[in-house]
């Protein structure tokens, strides 16, 4: 490396460190009305008199002296020593070392156990940070020691900071708490831009994200949280043993799995979004009256495993179905070892929560086509045929997985990069063109206006308005409002709303039949020119068939309203807004045969409030790194996909998915604009479900214990 080199990354770490206590600083300017509205609301319904005094005290100071915090905490960043840190610097240093009273020991005690909690919510980020760190000082890009990044040091400053609210003991440890509780989010964020700042510069990037990343977890955490589950487990069967539970006899279990080998045979329900926990059934079955108490309680736990993951809204159908395969199999695994339970190793648990890690692309909707879908499908058969009790099974499967996922992200991290590298090339292309763009937006928002009616129905308003205005737009774009091509995409709108509106002849109703294939294929066309995906085209597919359904019976609906014309008015519908629809501007090009929908916003006055970027939601923006996951939402329909590419000055991002055949570009003040206003939605991270599912059963049966 050259000197040069070695000045660059200097600098890097300079910007970094800056823009990093900027955000912070950002943060505490925002976090002082929410930490007012909320000072007592949580406490004062509390029974403890001392910590309802101490919420009163806050509420009052943050009143007075919450603007001192931010220009505190400014002065402490810049102030903080670039240098190595002295031996034995921080907390218990003996150079520090000098008489306290017992408050002070309080508030030393209580600002280390939330330095704990954050070092515990950050190490996922601060530990390969520190690795990279140490890479840059033997290059002589930071100095030895240099606290820049160190946690302690960012804590100390923010500890100061909030001393200048109260000098009340118990405020000040309360606010230090809800302090520490926003930061466990926030901060983790804020190391995972100066990471993949790191990473863009080559720094150790094979430290990167991949898809079967679990969150990392400390192993006396694991420790712990095991010893818990485990004792949850001893308590429940000493609870079964008491009831008068059977000791074991020989065929018991095996009578068991046989009736549940039997149920999971049987057909799967013809509603695809109904499940059926085949579990339950056979814990309430006449077979598991005499198990013994260990197994009683493992068919407790599996079958209330079961029906959280049914009832859980978050997880799509498809993935429900996929796990319902797996029942006898997750029963059998467990009663052999309930051990299962508590060990996330377990091949087992291993196996299941990479299903639910892959599954954060699909979202709520699953493209059984998509190769990922095809892959675990394929392994959850072969688990369920084969296993019979040796854990290989699932090692041989977990071992599958892990080669399928790697021959994955390499072609994806081609395809990425190819995609990347022709937006880059079209970058200052699309910059110059959205002028143009702009205009042929509200060209076609005026086109559209002046087809809709009052008695249009809202989904189809929602896709003429979003769909169909994207394909008018890349028209007019193309030939002009008045070309032929244009003109046919308005006659599709036209026939689109009549095909939906109520059919009372029998005349009406031929031709309706005879004009729904056309109308179908523009319909398909034009989807083919935006790149909806399958899912999305379904969607309004379907809505569509449940509309024309509704229009051919018109007669005898309102035949129908005519009958109950006598009953309670029912409350009137709130009018729809008839606006032009949103200020962000999309046009749609094809790279790398990829369709890209191009996402910005107009410059100059075309902004009005509710399009105006707000800094917090800039801020989260800027806090995205490629691997994370955001759902798109347009006309009702959600659309899951992965950051793959962002641009050096951070005013671009690139999202893709393999499942979709048409990717977006956006600029940062445009996707805060949509998640401002929930058209958008960060995909944050949570455990996966088999383990939420494992946790929430054990904790429901130990409570009625």
């Amino acid at each position: 490396m050259t000197e040069k080199d070695a000045t660059t990354l200097a600098k890097l770490i300079a910007d970094s460190c800056r823009q990093m206590e900027s955000d912070l600083a950002e943060l505490f300017e925002e976090l002082g009305p929410a930490l007012i509205q909320e000072a007592g609301e949580r406490d004062q319904a509390g029974q403890d008199p001392n910590r309802r005094i101490a919420a009163d005290t806050l509420k009052r100071s943050l009143q007075d002296h919450w603007d001192k915090v931010t220009p505190a905490l400014t002065a402490g960043l810049a102030g903080r020593s670039r240098q190595a840190a002295k031996p034995g610097e921080g907390y218990g240093a003996a150079q520090e070392l000098k008489i306290v009273n017992d408050a002070e020991v309080a508030r030393q005690l209580a600002a280390r156990e939330i330095l704990e909690r954050l070092t515990t919510a950050c190490r996922e980020e601060t530990n390969p940070l520190e690795r990279r760190i140490s890479y840059l000082v033997l290059r002589s890009a930071m100095t030895p020691g240099d606290r820049t990044f160190k946690l302690a040091s960012l804590w100390s400053c923010i500890e100061a900071a909030c001393a200048e609210v109260t000098d009340d003991t118990a405020a000040g440890i309360l606010l230090l708490q809800r302090v520490g509780e926003r930061l466990a989010v926030e901060l983790p964020r804020l190391y995972r831009v100066v990471n993949e700042a790191l990473i863009d510069a080559d720094i150790l990037p094979r430290l990167k994200r991949n898809y079967r990343e679990m969150t990392l977890v400390d192993p006396q955490e694991l420790a712990a949280e095991s010893a818990k589950v485990s004792s949850a487990l001893d308590r429940l069967v000493k609870a079964r043993s008491k009831d008068g539970a059977a000791t074991a006899t020989g065929g018991s279990s095996l009578e068991l799995f046989d009736s549940m080998k039997t149920l999971q045979a049987a057909p799967a329900p013809a509603d695809p979004g109904t499940h059926t926990n085949l579990v339950r059934m056979v814990r309430d079955s006449a077979a598991a009256r005499d198990v013994r108490p260990q197994d009683a309680v493992s068919l407790d736990i599996v079958a209330e495993l079961f029906d959280q993951i049914f009832n859980d809204p978050n997880i799509a159908n498809g993935m429900k179905g996929l796990v319902a395969r797996l029942q006898s199999t997750v029963l059998k695994a467990a009663m052999l070892n309930q051990r299962f339970f508590a060990d996330r190793s377990h091949p087992a648990r291993r196996f299941l929560d990479g299903i639910s890690t892959i599954a954060i692309r699909w979202g709520k909707v699953v493209n059984v086509d998509d190769p990922f879908f095809v892959k675990l499908l394929e392994l959850v058969n072969k688990v369920q045929v084969t296993y019979s009790g040796d854990v290989g099974v699932f090692e041989a499967a977990n071992a599958e997985l892990d080669v399928f996922l790697a021959e994955r992200e390499k072609i994806e991290e081609q395809q990425d990069r190819e995609l990347a590298e022709a937006v880059r090339a079209r970058e200052e292309e699309i910059r110059l063109a959205r002028a143009a763009q702009m205009r042929a937006q509200r060209a076609a928002n005026q086109c559209i206006t002046r087809l809709l009616a009052p008695n249009v129905p809202g989904k189809i308003e929602d896709f003429l308005r979003s769909y169909w205005r994207d394909v008018v737009q890349g028209r007019i774009s193309r030939a002009g409002e008045d070309g032929a091509p244009t003109v046919e995409a308005l006659q599709t709108a036209v026939a689109l709303i009549w095909a939906v509106t109520p059919k009372h002849h029998p005349s009406e109703r031929k031709r309706h039949a005879a004009a729904l294939p056309g109308l179908l294929k523009k319909l398909n066309t034009g989807f083919d020119e935006i790149g909806a995906a399958p899912a999305e085209r379904k969607s309004f597919m379907d809505t569509l068939v449940d509309l024309q359904l509704a229009a051919l019976r018109a007669e005898d609906e309102k035949s129908a309203a005519k009958a109950k014309s006598t009953a309670a008015p029912a409350p009137a519908e709130k009018p729809r807004d008839r606006s032009a629809g949103p200020t962000l501007q999309v046009s749609h090009a094809t790279d790398q045969g990829v369709r890209v929908q191009d996402i910005s916003l107009p410059g100059g006055d075309e902004l009005d409030a509710e399009s105006t970027p707000d800094r917090a939601d800039l801020r989260r923006v800027r806090q995205l790194v490629r691997g994370d996951w955001v759902d798109f939402i347009t006309a009702g329909q959600n659309r899951r996909e992965r950051l793959t590419w962002i641009n050096n000055s951070r005013t671009l991002f690139l999202f893709s998915n393999s499942a979709s055949s048409c990717a977006i570009s956006i600029s940062a003040d445009a996707l805060a604009v949509r998640l401002r206003n929930q058209s958008a939605r960060i995909v944050l991270p949570d455990r996966p479900m088999f383990e939420r599912a494992i946790q929430g059963a054990i904790r429901l049966l130990d409570r009625l214990v």
